[in-house]
Formats: structure tokens, sequence, C-alpha cells
């Protein structure tokens, strides 16, 4: 009788756990992290100003544009996206760490050719 009570406790347990269905529009982690790192350094370069001109804000859409367009992807697949990941915490923590560690190497990088 233990036993039957463990089994159905142990298949109760299990049966909680619920399968995530990732809809399609939806990039794999590792994309979204390298969608992310090139728009970080977007946001970088319209943050800090450069090549900053009298048609700022077209600029700076061009830059966005650009990383969409690299990716293949659209500004609404980018929002959505986010919003997908954002709502998973500890995902989003893992991408963004994974962000942080692409940027670094880049800067990294750049570091070393400047030396040289």
């Amino acid at each position: 009788m233990k036993n039957i009570l463990l089994i159905i406790l142990s298949l109760l347990l299990f049966s909680c756990e619920e399968e995530e269905n990732v809809p399609d529009h939806v990039l794999s982690v590792d994309k979204f992290a390298e969608v992310l790192t090139d728009f970080q350094t977007a946001e970088a370069i319209v943050r800090l100003g450069y090549n900053r001109t009298k048609d700022s804000l077209t600029y700076n859409d061009s830059i966005y544009s650009a990383v969409f367009r690299k990716h293949d992807i659209s500004k609404d697949e980018f929002d959505s996206n986010y919003t997908y990941y954002s709502n998973q915490p500890k995902v989003f923590e893992a991408i963004y760490e994974e962000v942080i560690t692409k940027l670094s190497k880049r800067s990294a990088e750049i570091q070393g050719s400047k030396k040289e």
C-alpha cells in the first residue's frame, strides 16, 4: 500500500511540471544573445553621441535598423522576443550574462588592437 501511495504521489509531482511550448517567432537563446549584443553596441553608439549630426534621429534609427537587417528580424520581432524572454527572469539573466561576456570580449579586442 505504501508503495502504491508513493508511486501515485510521485506521478502527481512529475505531472505538475509544465512543458513550455515556445512560440515559432521566438529566437533561440543564442541567437537572441547575438542580437542583444549588437543592439547594446548600437545603443552605446547612440548614447555616446558618435557621429552626431543635425539629422541625429535619422542616424539613430538607421543604426538600430542595421542591427535588425543584420539579424534578419523586424523591430516587432525584436520587441516580442524581448517581451518573451523578459517574462522568464532566469533565462533572461543568463542571456544578459552572455551579452556582457560578448561585449567584454569585443572591448578587449578593441583595446588590444589600439596597443598595436
